[in-house]
């Protein structure tokens, strides 16, 4: 039976690779509607594994038809599931619940049925689906047999380690009470203005049942068409309650796709953010989070840190990091420009994979692959996060915001922070007050200067598109610089001080350098 169950799994991932490629090639919007409503309809069918994956979909796609996968899909009829509440809970269900409805949705491991206790109690009881358990095992063994690819076996991804942490994260998610636990935990540790955590009933709470008080709300679609009043208060919650969880109380929420998120008004009229599903979430270990704050802290105040130090703290390969250590600090520029700003961060504006691209080109997998396994699981809270406040078209400035979240005896505590020793004699590991400040170019005529500019250094990764056009050919047509190799060299050294270049033509001088 198990084996024919892996079969079965493995015949219906086929199906979806097969339906994504076609959505790939389409390029009719008719049919590329008709192709996410098979490639939906195909993550719906399967549940466990493969419906996270659709709901990752969702997050990132807006209004279509995988937002069904956000707010649910059809459940299973509830005479099918009150046999296996009654052995969980070793009684009958009359016995707990004045009532219990039919759920109206489903998600990807099990159902939520709204009750009411025998003390009029209003609650939400999540029932695990009687089989996931054996779907989940299946997907797991094909996700075992599954080959690297592409940038995987290029750049060394550890792809095992991803697939323990995958294999991990789903064995505690089938265990109501360890999410039980988790939930509770998170609802003393993380108090925020704004947040609700719904109250878990620990005494009710079973492998495969759990039993948490009710929440009421609408999803984030219905919310972005508040008053911004409404959308700020919001927005302030979601960012604070990510920097409390990760740096104050070490468990994230993990699993920030739209559907575990309900907004509603207290009685006052104060919008309210209530958190649900607390089955993926990432501990942070305290020396971890240490590393990030003081990574995040050493980039803003360009002091004598070195993120190759931190990034080895927090679980990254260092000898991979090595190669690229005199990147670090401007890829640090890059990850962490929210925290860099002074007044409000506008993440449409955010380049992210451009900007690691410019500066890293192909070398931007050998980072990825440097990174710890556990990793995706905190960029995937990050990036849901981003996602979020672009939906709420709402902008906040995140450093005040994180100072208020964690106080300012934590931030010290982590400046201050001995970083463990990394043993790389050969590296190139830059500090983030090695870095250059500016990136200057002068232009003179004889004795005359015509054109003096400075400008943040990090500019010097769109250099060609800095120089004017009939300049940067005459540049080229010289033969004297070499502006691809230019770049190759800031690569490999960082951007640290130096000329770049001096370029006459036509009784022009053109000076450009670092400083």
């Amino acid at each position: 039976m198990t084996i024919l169950n892996t079969a079965k799994r493995a015949l219906h991932f086929l199906r979806i690779g097969l339906a994504a490629k076609k959505l790939q090639r389409t390029q009719n919007e008719t049919e590329r509607l008709l192709a996410k409503r098979a490639l939906a309809g195909l993550f719906a069918d399967a549940r466990g594994i493969t419906m996270k994956v659709g709901q990752l979909f969702a997050g990132t796609d807006g209004a279509t038809p995988f937002q069904e996968l956000v707010e649910g899909i059809e459940p299973l009829p509830l005479k099918a599931m009150i046999p296996l509440l009654e052995k969980e809970l070793g009684q009958k269900v009359k016995s707990v619940f004045r009532s219990i409805a039919p759920a109206i949705a489903a998600a990807s491991l099990g159902q939520v049925h709204l009750a009411e206790l025998k003390n009029g109690d209003k609650v939400a009881v999540k029932i695990r689906y009687p089989d996931i358990s054996d779907a989940v095992d299946a997907e797991l063994r094909l996700v075992g047999l599954m080959p690297g690819v592409g940038p995987v076996n290029r750049w060394g991804f550890d792809l095992d380690a991803y697939k323990r942490s995958l294999r991990d994260n789903m064995q505690r998610e089938l265990d109501y009470r360890s999410e039980a636990q988790r939930q509770d935990y998170f609802g003393r540790a993380v108090q925020v203005p704004g947040l609700q955590v719904p109250k878990v009933y620990m005494d009710l709470c079973r492998e495969r049942v759990l039993v948490q008080s009710r929440a009421e709300g609408v999803l984030i679609d219905k919310a972005a068409n508040w008053p911004e009043r409404d959308r700020l208060a919001i927005g302030q919650t979601l960012v604070t309650t990510l920097f409390k969880s990760l740096f104050v109380a070490g468990e994230v929420h993990g699993d920030p796709h739209p559907g575990n998120v309900f907004y509603s008004h207290d009685p006052n009229g104060q919008a309210l953010v209530t958190l649900l599903d607390y089955g993926c979430t990432i501990t942070i270990a305290e020396q971890r989070r240490l590393a990030l704050l003081k990574l995040i802290a050493g980039c803003r105040e360009r002091n004598p840190t070195k993120p190759l130090d931190c990034f080895a703290a927090l679980g990254f390969d260092s000898k991979k990091l090595s190669y690229i250590g005199g990147s670090l600090p401007a890829l640090c520029q890059i990850l962490f420009r929210p925290f860099l700003l002074n007044h409000p961060f506008n993440p449409e504006q955010w380049q992210l994979g451009q900007g690691v691209n410019d500066l890293l080109g192909d070398y931007r997998w050998w980072f990825r692959s440097a990174g710890p396994s556990d990793l995706f699981l905190l960029m995937r809270a990050f990036q849901g996060l981003i996602q979020q406040l672009q939906q709420l078209d709402v902008n906040l400035a995140w450093w005040p915001l994180l100072q208020q979240a964690v106080g300012r005896d934590l931030i010290e505590r982590a400046m201050a922070y001995q970083l463990p020793a990394v043993e790389l004699p050969t590296a190139t590991a830059l500090s983030f007050d090695q870095q250059a400040a500016k990136l200057c170019v002068r232009v003179t005529e004889g004795d005359e200067q015509r054109v003096s500019v400075a400008m943040p250094a990090e500019a010097v990764l769109d250099l060609e598109h800095l120089i004017p056009e009939d300049v940067l050919e005459r540049i080229k047509a010289s033969g004297k610089i070499d502006l691809k190799q230019l770049a190759d060299s800031i690569r490999a050294n960082g951007i640290i001080p130096r000329q770049l270049f001096v370029f006459e033509d036509g009784g022009k001088t053109y000076r450009v350098w670092l400083e």
